[in-house]
């Protein structure tokens, strides 16, 4: 058999295993749920700043261009174009015979600038009519299909990258000027000028095919072209604090006063920029879930170990724990085994135990007082013995005695046999009734119900004791109401209506009477045993089922009178499933109620 101690600490050890891990796994679910959110809201900041940084890269891919679109544009503008009156007449005067020379406006324009050799003035430091400069130059190689040379593009693109490709398309579509690279390669970038007027600003970016396949990003700048001032031709309004980057500004709805710069360039490094940008947020994406994973491993370490740290102390401490938490326990097991058959006192008291072994308490408590009750109902039940065994005994030794003492006729030793049968007789129904109550105890007397007929019972008794009855003086009446039918052991009952009509004869008075009435109702069938004898007080009534317990110790005839009738009355009764009641008044009678369940 395991100590209690054992199986405690065993259990404790269970359930603190079980509760770490089940503490355990619901950690590592939230810690991963609160991980997995991080990771996210980390993976989501890669991606945004991934995104802000192709916009910031394409934006300024695009601004670039755009810059070097409005910067052809400017150059052309107050480069190529005289600005104050004498400069326009003397212009007037050496475009006009070219203007009309049929070639086009535009192309004429072109030549009488370029075959005539025409020094045009221009804006900015340096003095009169000196050389135009690099971007005039660079003006009339965009114009004149020139070769365009590295050290007309370095000081607009001064960056260490691919060169441009640039096109400009004139009022008419057969006037196209392209660079150097446009040129080599046999290529022209698409140009519709429908396509460009539905536009409110003077610039568009779209996806353009470059030479060898590859793709590309163009941007097309409108920019207006000043005419001398006669007929459709007139220059248009100046356009006086325009800001070329803060918004569209009205451009000639007239054809021959438009330009179309195109400056294209390939986006293959633009992609590969992009490329390592994204290769970058990737990599750092990994990063992320390797962290993510590195952090949930430890945080699993962590918890173990924690998990494993606390089982063991919990281990080591758990003797100790249980050992005191049963030391009340230990101090009433050590007050009960202090009892004995002398000291049925509990050495402990029940104000110094817990809560929980307070009821124990009192159930061994009142166990013992049962007991004690027990074992000195036994001693009585020797001392009684003895006391009921000696007298006939003795009567019987001096019967004997005096029959031998002298001889004696035939006559006085036939009485003297006579006495000592009697003697005998009673005596051994004394102790049939000791032996009754012995089985009693030990539990060997069967009961063996059956169905039988109450009255019928009831007046098997009356037949016996009334002959007793009318030999004592006294009259004996039965009355029945109806036929009853019980489920009962019927010699029992016989047994406790006997003994209960014998003491009705024995404790009743000359002239007095019996009653014996069977009842019924709902509940059961009522067996009332009254007589008209001495009656009982309230003390008496209380022991009358105690056994070797007389009434009237004055009455010292041996056997009937031993006390031991009611007992075996009351045990019988409550073997039968029934109670027994008794009313009873000095010096007026008492009645017995035997109360069966009806089958």
């Amino acid at each position: 058999m395991r100590s209690t101690r054992s199986l405690l600490i065993v259990y404790f050890l269970a359930l603190l295993a079980f509760g770490l891990g089940l503490g355990a796994v619901l950690a590592d679910r939230v810690v991963g749920e609160v991980l997995a959110e991080r990771e996210k809201a980390a993976a989501e900041a890669i991606d945004l700043r991934l995104a802000e940084r192709v916009k910031s890269i394409r934006d300024k891919f695009d601004g670039e261009l755009l810059t070097h679109a409005r910067l052809i544009g400017r150059v052309a503008r107050t480069e190529y174009f005289p600005q104050s009156d004498a400069e326009t007449r003397q212009f007037q005067k050496q475009l006009i015979p070219i203007y009309f020379s049929g070639v086009g406006p535009i192309h004429g324009l072109w030549a009488a600038t370029w075959q005539s050799g025409i020094q045009i003035p221009r804006r900015g430091p340096g003095p009169a009519g000196a050389q135009p400069s690099l971007y005039w130059s660079l003006v009339r190689s965009y114009f004149s299909n020139l070769q365009l040379s590295e050290l007309f593009l370095k000081p607009i693109d001064n960056e260490d990258r691919e060169i441009d490709y640039v096109q400009i398309n004139g009022p008419f579509s057969s006037r196209v000027s392209r660079s150097e690279n446009l040129i080599a390669a046999g290529y022209s970038l698409p140009h519709d000028r429908r396509a460009f007027d539905h536009v409110l600003e003077d610039w568009i970016l779209t996806d353009v095919n470059l030479p060898a396949g590859r793709m590309g990003r163009r941007v097309v700048f409108k920019t207006p072209l000043p005419l001398p001032a006669f007929g459709r031709f007139s220059q248009p309004a100046p356009r006086t604090g325009r800001n070329e980057q803060a918004g569209p500004n009205p451009l000639p709805s007239d054809p021959l006063q438009l330009i179309f710069i195109h400056v294209a360039r390939s986006t293959t490094e633009l992609e590969r920029r992009i490329a390592s940008f994204q290769a970058d947020a990737a990599n750092d994406k990994i990063a992320l879930k390797d962290e993510t994973r590195t952090t949930t491993r430890r945080v699993r370490i962590t918890l173990v170990a924690i998990g494993v740290a606390v089982f063991l102390a919990c281990l080591l401490g758990s003797s100790w724990l249980i050992r005191r938490g049963l030391k009340p326990l230990n101090a009433l097991s050590d007050a009960v085994s202090r009892v004995s058959e002398k000291d049925f006192q509990l050495a402990v008291r029940r104000e110094e135990l817990s809560t929980e072994l307070q009821p124990i308490h009192e159930r061994i408590a009142a166990t013992l007082e049962q007991l004690k009750s027990a074992f000195e109902r036994e001693k009585q039940a020797v001392a009684d013995i003895s006391h009921e065994l000696r007298t006939p005994v003795a009567s019987l030794l001096a019967t004997i005695d005096v029959a031998l003492r002298k001889p004696r006729t035939a006559e006085q030793y036939h009485q003297t046999l006579s006495d000592c049968r009697a003697i005998t007789r009673q005596l051994g129904q004394l102790v049939e009734k000791v032996m009754t109550l012995a089985y009693l105890d030990a539990g060997q007397t069967n009961v063996t119900p059956q169905k039988v007929e109450a009255v019928e019972v009831a007046g098997t008794c009356a037949n016996v004791i009334r002959p007793l009855a009318e030999a004592h003086g006294l009259s004996f009446t039965m009355k029945a109401d109806r036929p009853v039918v019980l489920e009962t052991d019927p010699d029992k009952l016989r047994e406790v209506l006997t003994n209960l009509l014998h003491n009705a004869i024995e404790y009743n008075r000359p002239g007095g009477s019996v009653e014996l009435n069977v009842l019924s109702d709902p509940v059961g069938v009522h067996f009332n045993v009254r007589d008209t004898g001495i009656g009982m007080t309230p003390e008496v009534r209380e022991k009358i089922f105690e056994r070797f317990y007389r009434a009237d110790p004055s009455r010292t005839a041996t056997g009937v009178h031993a006390g031991l009738g009611l007992a075996i009355v009351k045990e019988y009764v409550d073997r039968l499933g029934g109670t027994i009641d008794v009313e009873s008044k000095p010096d007026v009678g008492t009645t017995f109620r035997v109360t069966l369940p009806a089958a």
